[in-house]
């Protein structure tokens, strides 16, 4: 089974496919008969063409990203034989940092966010599909997180208020920055700190995807 083609119109790509362990199929009460877990998310701003323009993001509502995600993985249910599960249902929420890490060659960035050798932080999962088997073609690149040999990592350098350091990341002093100054230059294009890692620059998301980001991040903390 493979789920890719359904996908592809969707601007969404198999991200790497996992077994379940019997611990994680009783926690998630998933059915004993799907063992297999295939991740599914964007590469750039590859879904941004097809999501900018659905009903969801046209809307108004809340949570657009996550009400498409869902509609588009119904969609892919309703052709192959497969359950969706996401990465916004809980508690308990699915671990899909642990499950990508499984799935594919990532390691966490300095400023937190996985990191490909490939795709450097310009990815994301929107949701997985449980099924019995998956036979579908993956480039997983193997190695060492690219992060091991930056010595300069700029990521933790060009946020305007250092909001990244080697002890983490310190959230709300970075949305208080950011609703307190409306002309700070994340607000139109995105994190900067993201911005400033030299890993597959060409990727990065276009800036529309990058303040839709940040204001879902700014309404989150609301």
């Amino acid at each position: 089974m493979n789920p890719s083609a359904a996908l592809q119109k969707y601007g969404l790509f198999v991200r790497g496919v996992t077994t379940l362990s019997a611990a994680e199929i009783e926690t998630y009460r998933f059915p004993e008969s799907k063992p297999a877990l295939v991740l599914v998310g964007n590469i750039g701003s590859s879904y941004w063409p097809v999501f900018s323009q659905s009903p969801e993001f046209l809307d108004g509502e809340a949570d657009p990203l996550d009400r498409w995600s869902r509609r588009v993985a119904e969609a892919i249910a309703a052709e192959i034989p497969v359950e969706p599960v996401y990465p916004f249902e809980g508690p308990p929420y699915h671990p899909f940092q642990q499950w990508a890490q499984r799935a594919e060659a990532l390691e966490q960035s300095p400023i937190g966010v996985m990191i490909h050798p490939d795709y450097g932080l310009w990815h994301s999962y929107r949701f997985a599909l449980l099924g019995t088997e998956f036979e579908v073609d993956q480039a997983q690149s193997p190695g060492a997180s690219p992060c091991i040999s930056c010595d300069a990592k700029p990521c933790l350098h060009r946020c305007p208020v250092d909001a990244f350091d080697a002890n983490g990341y310190d959230v709300e002093c970075c949305a208080s920055y950011l609703r307190q100054t409306p002309q700070a230059e994340c607000h139109s294009s995105g994190c900067l700190a993201r911005y400033a890692c030299p890993i597959a620059p060409d990727l990065s998301y276009v800036a529309e995807q990058g303040q839709f980001h940040l204001q879902a991040f700014l309404n989150a903390r609301k």
